[in-house]
């Protein structure tokens, strides 16, 4: 089985907890560190980095939170 999971890291895309969820998992208590950290990319992508730099920080991040992923277990009420 081949599962696929996407994120965008842009600044208008969803928070990336969010974009887990959707897709049936979670980032745990790693979430807010990656946001931060996703919109501290941001801010660089507009102020101070190049595009290389930014792409660079944007694959490093994504790395990490697909690393972090966890599958999200469905308990049914009985």
């Amino acid at each position: 089985m081949n599962n696929k999971v996407g994120f965008s890291y842009g600044i208008l895309g969803d928070s990336l907890e969010e974009q887990a969820n959707k897709q049936g998992y979670t980032l745990g208590e790693d979430a807010d560190t990656f946001e931060k950290i996703r919109k501290a990319i941001n801010m660089c992508m507009f102020h101070v980095a190049t595009d290389s730099q930014v792409s660079t920080m944007t694959k490093k991040l994504h790395n990490k939170v697909i690393k972090a992923l966890k599958l999200v277990s469905i308990q049914s009420e009985v």
